[in-house]
């Protein structure tokens, strides 16, 4: 009997001590919280949004101050001086503004500080190996969970190619372009890209693993055909244009990565060869765009034109008779051609132009600090004519779909300079990590080139949607768990560099990166050459 409660107690402690590691696990953060963002249930049932982000939101602060205050892994997280300035100012804009939405705006600031420590300061973790597993484990459940949902998607859309309205939003298609399951064509596009950028990070990070093999490659594949033909069909022009910038970035380190030993010559040869490369890159995918939802239009019509007219025929009469009325057959095929795919929106902005002239005019007014983000849409309303719902089409004034704009707004010019800063500091260290250690990148799979480009063509996607960094979503969270993971690369290298001494490694000789792991964060040998 008192052995049963013995081993009864242990059982209970040894499931509490489950659960604690669990919760105090800032991989295990991670994937909740993204997981919790890519589902994005507050426009079905926010109450139950608000509880679980509430949840999130005590977690985070528990993680925070145990690994990143008393453990001190802050003093891991490169360039933490800036990000430190960076929300000091943040915190003053509030306080500034303080008698509106005080605890709006400090709840905007700590989802900031999730942003800067706990997902781009990935990298302060005790090695690259660990980060690239966990990195792994995250892009696998993403790739299938967004290649899935676009193939439901795609299946519904065929079953209902009229759309399908479900707790009053619009599912498969809306306004000529395809939703799929998630009712807005924007976010699906940019669900789909980031499933081919990860598609493709996947397959160099397995290759350079050796754990790639014909079948998987075929599966990383599909998925990125999958998603492509998604992205052709949602028409998002901000989605097309990240694509766009991804490609180009890859392709012009390829004619310019030994920029020093070309001559001037080769080297206007090829920025000339380059631009028209781009032109034609550009040119495919807008004809690919066009011919896949003209292709898919014309699918469309004939089903249209098979349920609706049918024929007739008058044994007194050689004619075919319809059986609708001339007037009911222009309106069936003035409703196919709003059935058609495609923009029904000739407005090529969008009315971005309004959002950001409205952006320009807070800032002519609050040039300095800002006004705090949460307090864009009360602002908006008081300093601009009352624009809140007449300019923006019924929409509440929040964001402007443009990050600069959106934080020089919130922070002001001080903080924009100073995001800048971080920003350009970030972006020449993963620049000089990948012109330097060539060898190194080359046979991790260029992985590090890969993030150059992703963080490049985001940046440029950043300015025509609500995206970088004064949102928790998403969109926000996977950046900068991207760059967390390029700074990782960067710190390995780095160390690689100051343990040998200021030699590198043989390419194919790891020993001397293994016995420093081992020696310097305590990793089994085993498992550091595994995981390499």
């Amino acid at each position: 009997m008192y052995l049963e409660k013995a081993e009864r107690v242990k059982s209970e402690k040894s499931i509490l001590r489950k659960i604690t590691d669990f919760f105090d696990s800032t991989s295990n953060f991670r994937m909740v919280f993204l997981a919790v963002m890519f589902l994005d249930i507050r426009y079905l049932y926010y109450d139950l949004y608000f509880a679980v982000v509430i949840a999130m939101f005590v977690w985070s602060v528990f993680l925070i101050i145990k690994h990143y205050i008393i453990r001190k892994k802050i003093l891991k997280v490169r360039f933490r001086q800036i990000i430190f300035v960076f929300l000091l100012s943040g915190l003053f804009t509030v306080i500034l503004h303080g008698e509106r939405n005080l605890f709006q705006n400090l709840v905007t600031l700590h989802w900031l500080v999730v942003s800067f420590f706990l997902f781009f300061g990935i990298h302060a973790e005790k090695s690259n190996i660990r980060v690239k597993r966990e990195m792994k484990r995250i892009f696998d459940v993403i790739i299938f969970i967004t290649t899935l949902i676009m193939i439901v998607g795609l299946v519904l859309f065929a079953i209902f190619p009229n759309g399908l309205k479900l707790f009053g939003y619009s599912f498969c298609i809306y306004e000529g372009r395809f939703v799929g399951v998630i009712p807005n064509a924007n976010v699906t596009a940019f669900y789909a890209v980031i499933a081919i950028v990860l598609s493709a990070f996947m397959l160099r990070m397995r290759k350079a693993d050796k754990t790639r093999t014909a079948k998987i490659r075929i599966y990383y594949i599909c998925c990125i055909a999958i998603n492509s033909f998604t992205i052709l069909l949602t028409d998002s022009n901000s989605t097309l244009l990240f694509l766009i910038v991804f490609l180009s970035f890859l392709f012009f380190y390829e004619l310019f990565k030994e920029f020093s030993e070309k001559k001037l010559h080769t080297l206007l040869f090829r920025a000339a060869a380059s631009v028209l490369s781009c032109v034609l890159v550009v040119s495919t995918l807008l004809f690919l765009r066009v011919s896949v939802q003209n292709g898919v239009s014309s699918v469309l019509l004939m089903r249209q034109s098979e349920m609706i007219v049918s024929t007739t025929l008058d044994a007194n009469d050689d004619n075919i008779h319809l059986d609708k009325a001339e007037g009911d057959l222009k309106n069936t095929e003035k409703e196919d051609d709003q059935k058609r795919m495609g923009h029904q929106n000739t407005n090529i902005d969008s009315g971005r132009f309004v959002l950001w002239r409205q952006a320009l005019g807070l800032i002519e007014k609050f040039p300095v600090f800002g006004i705090g983000k949460e307090n864009i849409s009360d602002y908006g309303v008081e300093y601009l004519g009352g624009l809140r719902y007449s300019d923006l089409g019924g929409y509440k004034y929040i964001d402007f779909h443009n990050g600069l704009l959106t934080i020089t707004v919130s922070f002001g010019l001080v903080g924009l300079s100073l995001f800048m800063v971080f920003a350009v500091t970030v972006a020449k260290s993963i620049l000089k990590a990948i012109f330097n250690f060539k060898e190194r990148s080359r046979r991790d799979g260029n992985v590090l080139l890969l993030i150059a480009a992703f963080s490049a063509a985001y940046c440029v996607y950043s300015m025509f949607e609500v995206a970088l960094l004064l949102d928790y979503t998403y969109r926000v969270c996977i950046f900068w768990l991207i760059i967390g993971l390029g700074m990782s690369y960067v710190q390995k290298y780095s160390q690689q560099y100051r343990h040998t001494g200021g030699k590198l490694p043989p390419l194919y000789d790891d020993s001397s990166e293994i016995s420093y792991l081992s020696k310097k964060f305590g990793i089994k040998k085993r498992e550091a050459k595994h995981a390499r």
